[in-house]
């Protein structure tokens, strides 16, 4: 009977042991995590640009360089740009620019200015997203001719509209920083007249800082 009873006890444990251990269920590598692109537009974009620009004003068949309007003398050349807008697609963009050329010359107790300012809507088109852009733009202009001497100070401003064109190369240094080459050209109509100018034109190289 103890024999019988032993037997019966140890079955059990030898079959267990004869199973082996259960089945691990397989395993899988951890998910990575999703990261926003480390690099990327926001919905909107501000941005400001400083170089050179030169250019000249046309009426009655003749037209002078700004080195002219200001007396022949070699002037002090700075080129402005102010944006600000949204971001369409990621190759698209659409904003207001505020953009001016001025040259500015002092001596002999005389200070003379010349300054076209553009007040656009312009669409920025990246062809591959990134690096590469175009601009264009259109909208109204003020030309501003001034003219002091200590006695007369004296400034003549003279309204229109203008085309806007411009290429340039964006390097992206941080999640929404863009450092920018930019080179600008625009004309300016200002309407037929027998003594006012008639239009101008400029050229901006300027370096943009941009938050896209």
């Amino acid at each position: 009977m103890r024999k019988l009873l032993a037997l019966l006890i140890a079955f059990p444990l030898v079959a267990a042991a004869q199973e082996g251990p259960a089945p691990q269920p397989p395993s899988y590598p951890p998910r990575s995590p999703r990261y926003a692109p480390a690099q990327q537009r926001d919905g909107w974009y501000i941005g400001f640009g400083v170089g050179v620009g030169d250019g000249s004003v046309s009426g009655q068949g003749s037209s002078l360089s700004f080195k002219e309007l200001n007396y022949d003398r070699d002037p002090t050349r700075l080129g402005l740009n102010f944006k600000v807008g949204w971001t369409v697609t990621p190759r698209l963009l659409l904003g207001l620019d505020i953009t001016a050329a001025r040259a500015q010359a002092s001596g002999s107790g005389v200070t003379t200015a010349a300054q076209i300012t553009n007040y656009d809507a312009v669409a920025t088109f990246f062809p591959m997203e990134r690096g590469l852009f175009l601009r264009g733009g259109l909208g109204l202009s003020a030309l501003s001719l001034a003219y002091d001497d200590g006695i007369d100070d004296i400034t003549d401003t003279y309204g229109g509209t203008n085309l806007l064109g411009g290429v340039g190369y964006a390097f992206w240094l941080g999640k929404q920083f863009n450092l920018t080459v930019n080179l600008d050209a625009s004309k300016q109509f200002y309407g037929s007249s027998d003594t006012a100018p008639e239009g101008s034109s400029f050229w901006m190289l300027y370096a943009g800082f941009d938050w896209y």
